[in-house]
């Protein structure tokens, strides 16, 4: 392939077409030199902040190094008409003791270090620790004491009260001999009766510690009478904040201006990222939006293929099957019905792959809906049962069929999805027994809120499913057990079966033991039926074989619209049955239970269970 120079800048022509560029890169070196810029920016100021005057550690004590920078004073209850007395110890400041007496109502003594040595209201902000610790060496009765930090602030001074300094409290526990004690500033609590009295200033119950005048220990509250001593090491207060200058200038503006510079440099290079990458958005989006169509053109398409097709295979099947029923009617000689019977099972066979196909294929197009209505729970049974029931019989085994007395009467459900589920089911389990039975069971698991839970069950004494075949029975197209019961299947029935249930909100399960037979189970939330909804249908029995006695006459069309349907049922013709069954709803409506189900047989061209179930009626209808 040849390129060939082109005068316009960015671009190549090839000799088969024209490749365009994007927009040039960005210089690789000024990216690299400006994003190292950033970054030793980033660590200057980590390391100012770090080693600088970023974070100030800050520490107070008081101890015997600097005690006499300091005023000392002491006090005790005789100043208030009490007894008790306190004594300092002039050799050590920090010692003192105090006896308290019985003759005052709270009897107290304390000592403290005084900050504001001019009395001029002057003290240290504390506001900015968070720890304190206390070195006590103490002797006395008592277990508890408390640490006051007093507080000036000119508001109090306009009040009457006679104490004009906060008392910000905190007690704390003590055993006799030396005590190191760790105390939360954030414990520190006003005293209440200096914050009844100077209730008039705003926040005087709030601890306030940022103008501290003096620190005293004192006896605490409920102190016990007797002898105390005191001999305090220190008093430490330590804590960390950050200095007003380097948060303003430091970081307001070394960090401003280094973020307005790369907000600026990112917004020019996010722009053009964008510009490139919406770009190449609108070319995806093309070529998705084209995708998508060819897409759901060719699923249309499939879905327009498969439907014609099934027509196009069901006419002519049909009537290959409706001329072969009437020859196995016909007096021929053994082996022309041999052949005849043989031409109607392969049919039989062809025409339910073809609707198991396409029933597979509106399923997993999202084309097959639930039409919930009312139905009948044992009305709709019994007419499964019906026709399970000529099978077992012509395979000399026993069906019966539950359902639990339990059971509401009606529910709401698509009562073809559920009787295609059910007919699956109990046609494989006669299918693969050879003796013993098949059972369905319908039982009521649980009721509530005008809803309930039904299992339909269905056991078999056939030749059970291997355990490493228990998944696979639900896969498109395979088959388990011997060649000659697969070649009577499709493969299809229970993976139309397990979807259709999954779309009714259940989940179809399997459990089963060679030898022993097979056990296909599954359970939906249905809501319940109005009895309105179902007054036209007959409750039914609860459980047999067969059909019980009943009214025929009251719900089957007349014996002339009965042998038109048998007879278009003969022929296979199921345009014939739709419109005779569409007649009878016309003319005979009592009858349209009955007319209703061959109808949605018709429809799904269900044709041997069609013709089953009229001959079942027909058979019952002369014999009473």
């Amino acid at each position: 392939m040849r390129i060939v120079p082109s005068p316009a800048k960015g671009r190549e022509i090839e000799s088969s077409g024209t490749i365009e560029s994007g927009p040039p890169p960005e210089p690789l070196r000024f990216g690299l030199r400006f994003e190292l810029g950033v970054f030793l920016l980033l660590v200057a100021t980590f390391a100012a902040v770090l080693f600088k005057d970023a974070i100030v550690d800050r520490r107070f004590t008081v101890d015997h190094g600097n005690i006499g920078s300091f005023d000392r004073y002491w006090y005790a209850d005789d100043t208030s008409g009490g007894k008790s007395t306190t004594a300092g110890n002039n050799a050590d400041p920090l010692h003192w003791t105090c006896d308290l007496r019985p003759g005052f109502a709270y009897p107290f003594c304390g000592s403290g270090v005084l900050f504001d040595i001019n009395h001029n209201g002057s003290g240290r902000n504390l506001s900015g620790y968070d720890k304190i610790v206390l070195d006590l060496d103490y002797r006395g009765p008592a277990r508890q004491l408390k640490l006051a930090l007093k507080n000036s602030d000119p508001r109090y001074t306009d009040t009457k009260a006679a104490d004009t300094v906060k008392p910000n409290v905190l007690s704390f526990a003590v055993t006799p001999g030396l005590n190191h004690l760790v105390l939360n500033p954030g414990d520190l609590a006003v005293e209440a009766w200096w914050a009844t009295a100077h209730k008039s200033v705003p926040d005087a119950s709030k601890p306030q510690i940022d103008n501290v005048v003096a620190i005293d220990v004192q006896s605490g509250d409920g102190a016990p009478l007797g002898h105390y001593d005191f001999r305090l090491r220190q008093i430490s207060l330590s804590g960390a904040s950050l200095t007003p200058e380097h948060w303003y200038l430091v970081l307001l503006g070394i960090w401003a201006g280094i973020a307005a510079l790369y907000l600026v440099y990112r917004m020019l290079r996010m722009r053009r990222i964008f510009s490139a990458r919406q770009r190449q958005l609108v070319a995806q989006t093309q070529t998705h939006a084209a995708a998508r169509d060819v897409a759901e053109s060719a699923s249309e398409a499939k879905s327009r293929f498969l439907a014609h097709m099934s027509h196009e295979l069901r006419t002519p099947l049909n009537a290959i099957l409706g001329y072969a029923q009437i020859l196995k009617a016909s007096p021929l000689e053994e082996r022309h019905v041999k052949a005849a019977r043989t031409i109607h099972q392969s049919g039989e066979h062809l025409l339910s792959l073809i609707t198991d196909i396409l029933d597979l294929s509106r399923i997993e197009a999202g084309k097959l809906e639930i039409a919930p209505r009312a139905v009948e729970v044992r009305s709709l049974v019994r007419t499964v049962a019906d026709m399970i029931a000529m099978r077992a019989e012509e395979k000399d085994i026993l069906f019966h069929w539950t359902v639990e007395p339990d059971v509401p009467r009606g529910v709401l459900a698509d009562d073809k999805c559920l009787r295609q589920v059910l007919i699956n089911l109990l046609g494989n389990a006669v299918k693969f027994t050879d003796h013993g039975e098949v059972r369905l069971h319908v039982a009521s698991v649980s009721a509530a809120g005008g809803s309930v839970r039904l299992r339909f069950d269905v056991r078999d004494t056939g030749p059970g499913i291997a355990p490493g075949e228990l998944n696979v029975i639900f896969e498109p197209f395979e088959q388990v057990g011997d060649r000659a019961r697969r070649a009577a299947g499709t493969g299809l029935g229970l993976t139309i079966s397990r979807r259709i249930v999954d779309l009714m909100g259940g989940e179809l399960r399997v459990e089963s033991t060679l030898g022993a037979g097979s056990r296909f189970w599954f359970e939906l939330d249905l809501p319940l039926a109005d009895s309105g909804m179902l007054a036209d249908q007959s409750e039914g029995s609860t459980a047999g074989t067969t059909r019980p006695a009943r009214d025929l006459a009251a719900v089957l069309p007349s014996r002339e619209g009965m042998d038109r349907l048998h007879q278009a049922a003969r022929e296979g013709s199921m345009r014939a049955v739709k419109a005779e069954a569409e007649r009878l709803l016309r003319e005979e409506p009592h009858a349209a239970s009955f007319v209703e189900e061959v109808l949605g047989l018709a429809q799904g061209y269900q044709s041997r269970a069609l013709l089953e179930l009229i001959e079942s009626f027909r058979r019952e209808g002369s014999a009473a």
